[in-house]
């Protein structure tokens, strides 16, 4: 919760998604009436030539006039406007997808901490292991049953050994670094897991399962076939270029002038039109457009058939990982106890006197 509200990536994914999202909006205006008003005044000064003294008029010409246009025949706004609701889709997608990736950049922030605090505690470990071997070889030494040799072999053990908790102090402490910049806070401790969290194999016990739920629901495949989609409305609004156009037109106008005028100074007109636009020639340019958009039709099913690859690739992979994973975990507990038996072992060995070291 705190890295939705703080994390950058995220809210920068989000700001593009809020704006993908108004293409809908802008490409609808396509489709519906567009009114505007215009306006115009001008000061003029008329002479005559010819006489000794020309007069000099001055006047001043004012008016405004609405316009009112309503496309009828657009078959490229329709297709634009088709178009962009796949866009949109595809950035509902992508924004998805983001939020998911921020999921897992904290999962792996925090399982890194974890980890390397789990480094720290063995490298302590080992070095406290280390330093008693040591005391007891001075020990020895001090008694005259080793040789020198033994108590330097141990120094240099435990010298390497301090060495080590300095790597594995640096590293803990680096590692709250990343979750520090997804949360835009100073975390410098977190919880570790419980002692009873699950370590199981996933369910159902049927890779082909997974692989049909991840190619339904990967949504990174979905923004893919919705860029798929975007493309082929792109070539229809490509092969649109050459059909016509037809937009119908209601204006009013109101002018006023000041100069001498057979229809009077003041003129109101009002007109309604039908505008029709039937392309010959373009230089050809939409001919050019049909091919580019073919091309990238065929370059999204291309992308489209390699992310369903790829999705279904990393699923199997992922799914063979999590079962060798939890073998692996139920492996390492059974070794934990044997090493704890053994440990059991050599401290009462050496308790007895059959071992001389521990």
């Amino acid at each position: 919760k705190i890295a939705v509200d703080n994390d950058p990536q995220l809210g920068a994914a989000q700001a593009i998604f809020l704006s993908q999202n108004e293409v809908v909006a802008q490409n609808r205006a396509f489709l519906l009436p567009n009114i505007a008003l215009r306006g115009q005044s001008s000061d003029n000064r008329r002479m005559i030539l010819g006489n000794p003294k020309p007069p000099t008029a001055r006047y001043n010409d004012h008016g405004w006039q609405a316009v009112l246009n309503q496309p009828i025949f657009r078959l490229d706004s329709w297709y634009r406007f088709k178009q962009a609701k796949d866009l949109q889709a595809e950035a509902v997608a992508n924004f998805a997808s983001e939020q998911q990736a921020l999921i897992v950049r904290v999962a792996e922030s925090y399982f890194t901490i974890l980890e390397e605090q789990a480094g720290l505690s063995a490298s302590n470990a080992e070095r406290d292991a280390v330093q008693r071997q040591l005391e007891q070889v001075q020990q020895r030494f001090d008694v005259g049953l080793v040789a020198i040799t033994d108590v330097l072999e141990s120094q240099a053990a435990y010298d390497s050994s301090t060495v080590s908790v300095i790597n594995a102090e640096g590293l803990q402490s680096t590692a709250y670094e990343p979750l520090i910049r997804l949360t835009n806070q100073q975390i410098m401790e977190v919880n570790g897991l419980a002692e009873d969290f699950p370590v199981k194999n996933p369910e159902p016990q049927n890779i082909e399962a997974w692989v049909n739920a991840a190619l339904q629901n990967n949504y990174s495949l979905k923004a893919a076939k919705e860029r798929l989609h975007s493309a082929e409305k792109g070539l229809k609004l490509a092969k649109s270029g050459f059909y016509p156009s037809v937009d119908a037109q209601v204006s009013y106008s109101h002018n006023v002038t000041g100069s001498i005028s057979f229809l009077g100074d003041k003129i109101d007109q009002r007109s309604v039109a039908l505008n029709v636009n039937l392309p010959i020639y373009q230089g050809g340019s939409a001919p050019s457009q049909v091919k580019a958009a073919g091309h990238n039709l065929e370059a999204a099913q291309k992308n489209l058939d390699l992310i369903r690859s790829q999705v279904a690739e990393n699923t199997r992979i992922l799914y063979t990982a999590i079962n060798t994973d939890v073998a692996r975990v139920r492996a390492r507990l059974r070794g934990i106890e044997s090493s704890q038996s053994a440990l059991d072992a050599t401290q009462t060995g050496y308790e007895v006197g059959t071992r001389n070291i521990v």
